[in-house]
């Protein structure tokens, strides 16, 4: 069984995901493209992207500019096994594209013997409530799974309705639970 939290272990994720965050927010793409596994194997999911491969990966960062001000980080989680791998799962506030957002990000590294710690997989989404505006393309893929026709004047009313679904829920799955907690069998108000 492999040591699970080793603390020196911790550090180094640490410190390497402060710069990795120092590099986005700089817009510095080789320091990015380098924190990356060179392999055709690594993956990153970004909020609408889906890249597959070290090759994707470089051009996307290089065909993006940065439009993220302000980031944040407001929670992060390092849990490491053993000397070699490690999960970083972090949220973050940031203003983008002139919006104040939440986001979350997932990585998995990895350490080479022949090139050290490496990122090789990585996930990007929004929390809730997306910005406005995301939930036209909801409203349209839920129509067309439903097989609901979906007049253009109802539109801008159910977005408007999902949008604020989402506000009202939002508190409820941000309300972190203790993990034994158990779920009762009947409800009694």
């Amino acid at each position: 069984m492999p040591i699970v939290n080793d603390p020196a272990v911790i550090a180094e994720i640490a410190t390497l995901h402060d710069a990795y965050e120092r590099a986005l927010a700089a817009n510095d793409v080789e320091t990015l493209t380098r924190f990356f596994w060179d392999s055709p194997d690594v993956a990153r999911y970004g909020v609408i992207e889906h890249l597959y491969g070290a090759e994707e990966i470089k051009a996307y960062r290089k065909s993006n500019a940065v439009v993220i001000t302000d980031r944040k980080l407001l929670q992060r989680k390092i849990v490491t096994f053993g000397p070699g791998c490690a999960s970083v799962m972090c949220e973050f506030s940031q203003v983008a594209r002139g919006k104040v957002g939440h986001s979350r990000q997932s990585q998995t590294w990895i350490r080479f013997p022949d090139a050290g710690w490496r990122i090789v997989a990585a996930h990007v989404s929004l929390a809730l409530p997306p910005p406005a505006g995301a939930w036209a393309g909801y409203a349209e893929r839920a129509a067309a799974v439903l097989a609901l026709p979906l007049a253009a004047g109802h539109r801008p009313g159910v977005e408007q309705n999902l949008e604020r679904a989402a506000a009202i829920v939002a508190p409820l799955l941000a309300l972190t639970l203790p993990a034994d907690t158990e779920v009762a069998p009947v409800f009694t108000p």
